[in-house]
């Protein structure tokens, strides 16, 4: 909106709203009409008949006080006790004049005073004796009030004839038949309006005796009404009235006002037609370009934008709406009878017309949002409204915290309204029953707002410190509220946090174990086939020693292919990438198959196996190949590692529904691991590392446990290695 263009169009836009607010606020009091015919004259003829009405045709009569000059019991009692008791009364009077008695030193004057004093204390005496005696003073008391009523309804009707001679009227009274004229209302008139029965309704006089000195003691309220629905008639302005009166310079005013108007009409339709015509852009273009108030704008949620948009034009239609009058008040101001701040009007008109340039910017722009939003759930989405509902369900997710949190918020603002109330009272019984709830309700709640707030710091605080690896003393548990069950929760997670650094460090341990004795274990065998190939090459050698060397190329060709084999098969199967095929297998006969094969190797090791075999068959859902394979890398495990001259047991049975199979031996070296690392990958428990194998026995078989839904346990009590595996049987 920086060019000139823009800012033209703008103004003719304002003096189109303009106009339109003027037709709107002022054109059924100007358009198409006289002065007479304005409905605040309409108003001011009626108001003119009811007068009438009340001043000549039902006017108030004593005959009307008929209930207000009635004495009741009530009025009696009242009347006899405002001051007191009669013992209070009289001490009263005793005591006015007891010190003018004392100071008298005149006989004379002494024995007026006890006279008159004892005069008002034989009339109070005789008030509660009487009740005819205090009736007649009352009633010449409220005979005082409704005299100075009359007389005062009597003043108001002169000064009323005397102000409204313009008027001429033919009233008549249909209850009573009478008719009331003034003037002739058959002669030329510049106004002429006719009364229906009803129109003028009727009329309430409301006495308020405390009103009145004399009697206010009473405080009673009386209402007379009087009927002037029967009145009909005509009430008119002769032409020869006219200059007598001040409607003169009214008429004048009420024709330059109309002029006006009908000028700001016209400039506005005018308006119009350039907008249509000459100004015809598109309404995005007032906007401009983008800056740092449109940036700002952006930012608002959609629904609170709109609101602010609907707030801002609505306060620029008042503003502009109160410059509708401008138009009587011009016509007073050169009519000398109203002054006219000309600064302070430029400053409305420049404040009213940036209303209003505002209200246009703010009512593009927000069409333009609406407008570029596609869907409607793109639209709820820029709304604060469905950020504060997606706030109530969160606060909600937890009820008892919502709730907690919602009374705590009611607690605080009822306090704070409370506060407000008594600055504005300022009594002491509202200070009163304020402090009460203050100390019964606030500071109770205020505390437990404290207190929850410090204990939620301190939770923060500890989560500060894990996020950043310091694993502090766990956070006391303080009742059942949510933050106490939170504190719960992340004391079991810093017990989560510090098991798992535990294992990451362990892990980390393992790691470096696992390719220290990788490369150990590649490097042996592989060592072994370069050097005896290079025995090979040697031309010298004798036949004997060729076939000696070629054999011991074999075994550690073997040796490798087995290892790496096994590597590839813990591998396979870690990454689950291993199929296995399950079938209804005996265990008892795989296991008495895996034991024959092994028997001799076990004597030759001068070891003595035990095999403890149920005589039934024993069967599972088990891939029998694999399955194989873990009772004879147990089997296997257990020859390599025993000491010489000891028992090895071999258990198979079922035990609560599993099959469960147990090797037990005597470790040959000292067990200084921790039993679940022995089934990592090449870890063996002999630190020297002297023993053949891949190390990856028990790794493969906790592998294929696992895959079957089995367990594998191992335990270590001294030297005694134990391995206990189950898996589900089937009947």
């Amino acid at each position: 909106m920086n060019n000139k263009k823009s800012h033209l169009q703008l103004f003719f836009m304002f003096i189109v709203v303009f106009a339109i607010l003027v037709i709107l606020e002022q054109g059924n009091n100007y358009f198409g009409k006289d002065y007479f015919e304005s409905n605040s004259f309409d108003s001011e003829a009626e108001q003119f008949a009811y007068n009438v009405a009340r001043y000549e045709i039902n006017p108030l009569t004593k005959e009307d006080f008929a209930e207000v000059l009635t004495v009741t019991k009530d009025d009696i009692v009242h009347y006899r006790t405002y001051y007191g008791s009669l013992a209070q009364q009289i001490q009263n009077i005793k005591d006015q004049y007891a010190e003018d008695i004392n100071n008298a030193q005149d006989e004379d004057v002494l024995q007026a005073l006890k006279s008159e004093r004892d005069a008002k204390i034989a009339d109070i005496q005789k008030n509660f004796e009487d009740d005819a005696y205090v009736s007649e003073k009352i009633k010449a008391l409220k005979e005082q009030v409704v005299n100075e009523i009359l007389a005062d309804n009597k003043r108001n009707q002169q000064a009323f004839f005397a102000e409204n001679k313009q008027f001429a009227y033919e009233l008549h009274d249909d209850k009573y038949d009478l008719t009331f004229k003034k003037n002739d209302v058959k002669a030329a008139s510049v106004f002429k309006k006719t009364i229906s029965n009803n129109d003028l309704g009727t009329h309430e006089e409301s006495i308020n005796l405390y009103e009145y000195e004399q009697i206010g003691f009473l405080d009673k309220t009386y209402t007379i009404e009087k009927d002037f629905s029967t009145i009909s008639g005509t009430v008119t302005i002769p032409k020869s009235m006219l200059s007598k009166t001040h409607f003169g310079n009214d008429l004048r005013a009420f024709t330059i006002t109309k002029y006006i108007y009908y000028s700001i009409i016209i400039a506005g339709i005018v308006s119009f037609i350039l907008l249509v015509k000459v100004f015809n852009t598109r309404p995005e273009a007032l906007l401009g370009k983008e800056n740092g108030l449109r940036n700002i704008l952006n930012r608002l949620p959609i629904d609170m934008a709109s609101v602010l948009v609907a707030v801002v034009v609505y306060m620029t239609l008042l503003f502009i709406s109160s410059m509708t009058d401008i138009g009587y008040s011009i016509a007073n101001y050169f009519q000398g009878q109203r002054y006219i701040n000309v600064f302070e009007n430029i400053l409305q008109i420049a404040a009213t017309y940036g209303m209003f340039v505002l209200s246009v910017y703010l009512i593009i722009w927000i069409w333009v949002r609406f407008k570029s939003i596609k869907s409607v759930e793109k639209l709820w989405e820029n709304m604060f409204l469905s950020k504060l509902v997606k706030v109530c369900i969160e606060l909600f997710e937890n009820r008892s915290m919502g709730i907690q949190s919602l009374i705590l918020l009611m607690v605080i603002f009822l306090g704070g309204f409370g506060f407000a109330v008594f600055v504005m009272s300022g009594t002491f019984e509202v200070f009163l029953f304020y402090m009460f709830l203050f100390v019964v309700f606030f500071i109770p709640a205020l505390y437990i707002f404290l207190h929850r707030i410090g204990y939620l710091n301190r939770i923060m605080k500890h989560t500060d410190d894990m996020a950043h690896g310091r694993l502090t003393d766990n956070l006391m548990v303080k009742g059942k509220s949510p933050l106490a069950k939170h504190a719960e929760n992340l004391n079991g997670l810093r017990e989560g946090v510090r098991t798992s650094l535990n294992e990451q460090a362990k892990s980390e341990r393992l790691k470096t174990e696992l390719i220290t004795n990788v490369s150990h274990d590649l490097r042996t065998p592989l060592t072994s086939i370069i050097t005896y190939t290079d025995l090979l090459k040697n031309p010298d050698i004798t036949a004997e020693e060729r076939q000696k060397y070629i054999e011991i190329l074999d075994a550690k060709s073997g040796r490798l292919k087995t290892l790496i084999e096994d590597l590839f098969e813990v591998s396979k199967m870690a990454s689950g990438n291993i199929e296995i095929s399950k079938q209804r297998i005996d265990l008892v006969q795989l296991l008495q198959q895996a034991v024959g094969e092994h028997e001799e190797e076990f004597a030759t090791s001068n070891l003595d196996l035990r095999v403890a075999i149920s005589e039934q068959p024993i069967y599972a859902y088990v891939d029998g190949q694999k399955w194989w394979r873990v009772i004879d890398n147990l089997i296997v495990n257990a020859r390599k590692y025993s000491l010489e001259g000891t028992r090895v047991y071999v258990n198979l049975k079922v035990n609560n529904g599993n099959a469960e199979l147990t090797v037990k031996n005597v470790a040959k070296y000292e067990l200084n691991e921790d039993a679940g690392e022995l089934v990592e990958r090449f870890k063996r428990a002999d630190t020297s590392r002297h023993t053949e194998g891949s190390g990856l026995g028990l790794a493969i078989a906790q592998s294929i446990v696992d895959l079957h839904g089995g367990q594998l346990d191992i335990s270590v009590d001294g030297d005694l290695f134990k391995v206990t595996v189950f898996v589900h049987a089937d009947k």
